[in-house]
């Protein structure tokens, strides 16, 4: 079968400690090893490319160069380079932040000519464990993201959107963004609007889901039970969309607290079972439809004038596959 594709990873953080990594960034020389051996283990477990989701510091740009260069060894990388984030407000780690739209038209053109692969635009924050249902405010206007996705657009790139919240995901669909990422308390209006914007949800539900299965004591027994309300709705509304026909994605956010690089992706996997997805089907998203997301039409099928990138696996009978 075709090789896996994690569509939302982040080769700059080690899933282990936040704060002490963006601290280690000043040491490039430690963070390009650690990649490296990231990388490496990534095409150890037949993840062929990954797209990521951008640092400050450009690691994951440069790993990229490196790739392409053949001076490393690992998965194609599909690169935004740095998130489109409003300054002072969060994702300071994602990129550098822009004052306004304005200041955006401004140093569009600069920023575009990094060579971004796609777009990532930070349009809230990230959802709280305390407060269930609370969720960063949300960083740009309808028309303000509009303006974000038309710059890409006109450009052929497209453009992921990370957002969560009635108020950000809402403003997502309406600026015509091609991915959903995370989405958490996404809900069944949200859905039929995806729906007809034919838009991609990438539900990431390992960042939730990984710290219920890996209890480490760090949060309270109130977070604990916020998290697995988080959890329930989220895998309810990932069958909603699946039995809606939602264009999904199986996407990590590896790097984020325990969610380690690579492994993840079979954590992944088994919370799209939970959800209730058809392992055949969960294959399907794996590969194919996440190389759709990525914009990557060589990658996700075994064809005659396709790279072969590819996977041997043994599958149980009872699977029926």
């Amino acid at each position: 079968m075709p090789g896996f594709i994690d569509t939302h990873v982040h080769l700059a953080l080690d899933s282990i400690d936040f704060f002490q990594c963006l601290e280690n960034w000043q040491d490039s020389a430690q963070i390009e090893k650690g990649i490296q051996d990231v990388l490496r283990h990534y095409l150890e477990l037949g993840i062929v490319a990954i797209r990521d989701g951008g640092d400050l510091p450009g690691f994951a740009w440069a790993a990229k160069q490196r790739l392409e260069n053949q001076e490393w060894l690992g998965p194609k990388v599909v690169s935004v380079r740095e998130a489109v984030t409003r300054h002072g407000m969060y994702g300071r780690f994602l990129g550098r932040g822009f004052q306004n739209v304005q200041d955006w038209q401004q140093l569009k053109e600069e920023f575009f000519r990094q060579g971004a692969d796609q777009l990532k635009v930070v349009v809230t924050g990230i959802v709280s464990f305390s407060h269930y249902g609370q969720v960063g405010p949300a960083q740009w206007s309808i028309k303000e993201l509009g303006n974000l996705v038309d710059s890409a657009h006109k450009r052929g790139i497209l453009v992921m959107a990370h957002a969560s919240g009635e108020e950000g995901i809402s403003r997502a669909i309406a600026a015509g963004v091609d991915s959903i990422e995370h989405g958490y308390y996404m809900t069944s209006a949200h859905l039929k609007k995806v729906k007809e914007g034919e838009i991609a949800w990438v539900p990431t539900v390992a960042p939730i889901g990984n710290l219920l299965k890996y209890p480490s004591g760090r949060y309270s027994r109130s977070e604990m039970d916020n998290l697995r309300r988080i959890l329930n709705d989220h895998l309810k509304r990932v069958k909603e969309a699946y039995d809606m026909g939602i264009r999904l994605g199986m996407g990590t956010d590896a790097g984020a607290y325990a969610v380690p690089h690579g492994g993840s992706f079979l954590d992944e996997m088994s919370w799209m079972e939970d959800a209730g997805i058809p392992t055949n089907d969960i294959y399907r998203l794996a590969t194919q439809e996440n190389a759709r997301i990525c914009g990557l039409p060589e990658y996700g099928k075994l064809e005659v004038g396709t790279p072969l990138s590819c996977l041997q696996l043994q599958i149980p009978k009872r699977l029926g596959i």
